[in-house]
Protein backbone atom coordinates (compact mmCIF):
# COMPACT_ATOMS: atom_id res chain seq x y z
CA UNK A 1 0.00 0.00 0.00
CA UNK A 2 1.29 3.22 -0.75
CA UNK A 3 1.13 6.65 1.56
CA UNK A 4 -1.54 7.90 -0.22
CA UNK A 5 -3.55 5.22 0.10
CA UNK A 6 -2.49 4.58 3.61
CA UNK A 7 -3.38 8.30 4.33
CA UNK A 8 -6.89 8.31 2.69
CA UNK A 9 -7.48 4.87 4.98
CA UNK A 10 -6.83 6.69 8.03
CA UNK A 11 -9.00 9.62 7.00
CA UNK A 12 -11.57 6.97 6.41
CA UNK A 13 -11.25 5.20 9.88
CA UNK A 14 -11.09 8.15 11.77
CA UNK A 15 -14.38 9.42 10.75
CA UNK A 16 -15.82 5.97 10.93
CA UNK A 17 -14.60 6.05 14.49
CA UNK A 18 -16.74 8.67 15.41
CA UNK A 19 -19.39 7.95 13.26
CA UNK A 20 -19.71 4.61 14.93
CA UNK A 21 -17.97 4.89 18.18
CA UNK A 22 -18.96 1.62 20.13
CA UNK A 23 -17.72 -0.85 16.63
CA UNK A 24 -14.18 0.59 16.62
CA UNK A 25 -11.86 -1.65 19.13
CA UNK A 26 -9.07 0.11 20.86
CA UNK A 27 -6.76 -2.68 19.09
CA UNK A 28 -7.96 -1.29 15.65
CA UNK A 29 -6.75 1.92 16.76
CA UNK A 30 -3.14 1.01 17.80
CA UNK A 31 -2.61 -1.53 14.77
CA UNK A 32 -3.43 1.79 12.76
CA UNK A 33 -0.72 3.72 15.39
CA UNK A 34 2.00 0.86 14.62
CA UNK A 35 2.04 0.71 11.24
CA UNK A 36 2.58 4.45 11.03
CA UNK A 37 5.35 4.69 13.28
CA UNK A 38 6.58 1.45 10.83
CA UNK A 39 6.05 3.51 7.98
CA UNK A 40 7.93 6.62 9.15
CA UNK A 41 10.47 4.47 10.25
CA UNK A 42 13.64 5.65 8.75
CA UNK A 43 12.26 7.99 6.72
CA UNK A 44 14.33 10.58 8.70
CA UNK A 45 13.80 14.27 8.62
CA UNK A 46 12.84 15.87 11.89
CA UNK A 47 9.48 16.84 11.27
CA UNK A 48 8.90 13.16 10.37
CA UNK A 49 10.77 12.26 13.72
CA UNK A 50 8.63 14.18 16.04
CA UNK A 51 5.54 12.88 14.11
CA UNK A 52 6.34 9.31 15.26
CA UNK A 53 7.33 10.81 18.32
CA UNK A 54 3.80 11.89 18.65
CA UNK A 55 2.29 8.81 17.73
CA UNK A 56 4.15 6.98 20.24
CA UNK A 57 2.74 9.35 22.93
CA UNK A 58 -0.84 9.08 21.05
CA UNK A 59 -0.37 4.85 21.59
CA UNK A 60 0.04 5.35 25.06
CA UNK A 61 -2.73 7.88 25.78
CA UNK A 62 -4.88 5.74 23.73
CA UNK A 63 -4.03 2.44 25.75
CA UNK A 64 -4.49 4.51 28.71
CA UNK A 65 -7.98 5.41 27.77
CA UNK A 66 -7.03 8.89 28.46
CA UNK A 67 -9.40 11.38 26.07
CA UNK A 68 -8.23 14.55 26.72
CA UNK A 69 -4.47 13.29 26.31
CA UNK A 70 -5.48 11.60 23.72
CA UNK A 71 -7.46 14.72 21.94
CA UNK A 72 -4.36 16.85 22.97
CA UNK A 73 -2.32 14.59 21.19
CA UNK A 74 -4.54 14.58 17.49
CA UNK A 75 -4.73 17.99 17.66
CA UNK A 76 -0.48 18.27 18.10
CA UNK A 77 -0.70 15.44 14.97
CA UNK A 78 -2.67 17.39 12.79
CA UNK A 79 -1.17 20.55 13.02
CA UNK A 80 2.13 18.49 12.62
CA UNK A 81 1.30 16.91 9.46
CA UNK A 82 -0.08 20.20 7.83
CA UNK A 83 3.27 21.63 8.79
CA UNK A 84 4.65 18.74 7.14
CA UNK A 85 2.77 19.38 4.31
CA UNK A 86 2.90 22.51 3.74
CA UNK A 87 5.87 22.65 0.93
CA UNK A 88 4.58 19.59 -0.16
CA UNK A 89 2.83 19.63 -4.21
CA UNK A 90 0.45 17.53 -5.70
CA UNK A 91 -1.59 14.32 -4.02
CA UNK A 92 0.52 13.36 -1.53
CA UNK A 93 0.64 17.02 0.16
CA UNK A 94 -3.04 17.73 -0.80
CA UNK A 95 -3.92 13.99 0.97
CA UNK A 96 -1.27 15.12 3.95
CA UNK A 97 -3.00 18.48 4.38
CA UNK A 98 -6.61 16.77 4.58
CA UNK A 99 -5.48 14.38 6.99
CA UNK A 100 -4.05 17.08 9.15
CA UNK A 101 -7.71 18.86 9.02
CA UNK A 102 -9.20 15.39 10.19
CA UNK A 103 -6.80 15.00 12.59
CA UNK A 104 -7.86 18.98 14.21
CA UNK A 105 -11.40 17.88 13.89
CA UNK A 106 -10.80 14.69 15.43
CA UNK A 107 -9.23 16.13 18.22
CA UNK A 108 -12.34 18.90 18.55
CA UNK A 109 -15.01 15.92 18.36
CA UNK A 110 -13.08 14.13 21.22
CA UNK A 111 -13.54 17.14 23.42
CA UNK A 112 -17.10 17.57 23.13
CA UNK A 113 -18.15 13.82 23.63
Amino acid sequence: MNHNDRIEETIRSIYHTFEHPGAHPVDAGLGAIDTWIAALDGLGGSALMGIQSQLRTLRTHVERDDRPAIAASLQQLGQDTSLAARDLHGETGDHLRHLGQTLVIAAGNLKVS
